[in-house]
């Protein structure tokens, strides 16, 4: 059986891993990412760090001292 593939529908799907690379590349570089243990140890106020062990972007708040998600719950 061969399965047929437009050239457009190539060239998207080539497209949407490429955007994917470049998001994955951002968020490691310019947001920070890595498991809990891996949190940066003197974050800044409003810090932001994509947990892999949570599955979720992550907040540093000074004023309680403590990393938060999004809904403001400590994590």
């Amino acid at each position: 059986m061969t399965i047929q593939i437009k050239e457009e529908e190539r060239s998207q799907r080539e497209w949407n891993r490429k955007a994917k690379d470049v998001i994955n590349m951002l968020t490691r570089r310019l947001l920070g990412a890595g498991t809990t243990a891996q949190r940066p140890g003197t974050p800044t106020d409003g810090q932001m760090f994509y947990d892999r062990t949570l599955k979720k972007p992550i907040w540093w708040n000074t004023a309680d001292a403590q990393w938060k998600d999004a809904a403001g719950t400590g994590v």
